[in-house]
């Protein structure tokens, strides 16, 4: 019995092996070596939008996840910090274990520290001097850069000098963060790609990613390649292979629901609906009584962060309530077609570091359920 388990344990060790010798075999690798570099500047220590949780800690978990997918093809890697530019490790022979062990190493306490992107770029001179083949440099960041070297200046002179394709995975918001930037590095060659943070929350994306940076499929036609419903978005990723014709999609291929942003903003603490926001809401009840698809509408309550989370909760429910109201009371509207819902503070659009911002917060959306935006 025991010669049974061994010899059965040899097999799976066996099977295992093989397996993966097929899959690399299946790759051809893009790249020779690559150089994460993480932003560890003070807008990284700021919570994402939309999320409670800080940009730095989020980029660790991204990258994490990035080391799981990575394939072994003999690749050089290194990854290094920038605010202030320390490298974690220097460039040799990726694996995974111990790339993860240097993952392990970026701090997520940061202070208020300036970002000088351009010199933590300028320091990775002679980590590619040393390289040999094609490179690749991954730049975690939200882009704000305010100190240093011009970033976009040096990225250009090291995409030329040193056979660079730049890749971004973007942290930049609607709340903080500099897309333009990142989106003008990442373009310096057409190797590029770049990515939010937010779409690679989603496996699919992240291998994708991962593929389009690292490797291509050896013989044969990628499957990922293909968009068989031809909204933008390669099957592998797609989460809604038949999408009607002509409809706007989301990184996951499926159609973007119209959300009407009510211009109606309300005072602190409160839920009345001031008279100067009923013409919006006869506006909108106008609008929506041109649709003919929708099924449904809802509501959506929101408020700012003052407070305590269960009381904005029950603050935003009120308010969407109040809307709700309103509409069908002044406009003869069915009710059965609405929904009032409230998330509180969970969904800010803007800083609740500001009043201006605090006011935008205090919002209400509607969605209206099956209509969807046109490209």
């Amino acid at each position: 019995m025991k010669f049974t388990k061994i010899l059965l344990s040899a097999f799976i060790l066996f099977t295992i092996a093989a397996s993966s010798a097929f899959a690399a075999a299946d790759y051809v690798k893009k790249v020779d070596n690559f150089i994460i570099l993480v932003d560890r500047s003070g807008s990284m220590d700021e919570n994402y939008v939309g999320t409670k949780t800080k940009k730095i800690v989020l980029a660790k978990s991204i990258l994490e996840r990035m080391n799981t997918m990575i394939p072994e093809l003999g690749y050089k890697g290194a990854l290094s910090t920038a605010a202030p530019y320390s490298e974690l490790q220097a460039l040799e022979l990726y694996a995974p274990a111990s790339y993860g062990a240097s993952i392990a190493k970026v701090p997520t306490l940061i202070g208020s520290d300036p970002t000088p992107l351009g010199v933590a770029l300028q320091a990775l001179e002679p980590t590619l001097q040393g390289a040999s083949g094609r490179n690749a440099v991954i730049i975690v960041s939200d882009g704000r850069e305010n100190a240093g070297e011009d970033s976009l200046k040096v990225a250009a002179a090291l995409a030329e000098k040193y056979n660079v394709c730049f890749h971004t995975v973007s942290f930049a918001d609607s709340v903080n963060g500099n897309q333009p930037l990142l989106d003008s590095i990442t373009a310096l060659k057409p190797c590029g790609v770049g990515v939010s943070a937010a779409q690679l929350a989603d496996d699919a994306a992240m291998q994708k990613f991962v593929r389009d940076v690292f490797y291509d499929v050896a013989g044969g036609v990628d499957p990922c390649s293909l968009d068989d419903d031809g909204d933008g978005v390669n099957n592998c990723v797609d989460k809604c292979p038949d999408t009607i014709m002509g409809l706007a999609v989301d990184a996951d291929g499926c159609p973007i629901p119209e959300v009407i942003r009510l211009k109606v903003n309300f005072d602190f603490d409160k839920s009345d609906i001031k008279p100067a926001y009923h013409q919006e809401l006869a506006d909108f009840a106008a609008y929506m009584k041109q649709q003919q698809s929708f099924t449904v509408v809802e509501i959506a309550g929101h408020t700012d962060s003052k407070g305590a989370d269960e009381y904005n909760q029950k603050l935003s429910e009120r308010r969407a309530k109040a809307v709700r109201d309103y509409l069908v009371t002044n406009f003869g509207l069915d009710g059965s077609l609405f929904s009032a819902r409230g998330y509180g503070e969970s969904k800010p659009v803007a800083s609740n570091d500001t009043e201006e911002g605090r006011a935008e917060n205090r919002r209400m959306e509607a969605e209206l359920k099956g209509v969807y935006k046109k490209k």
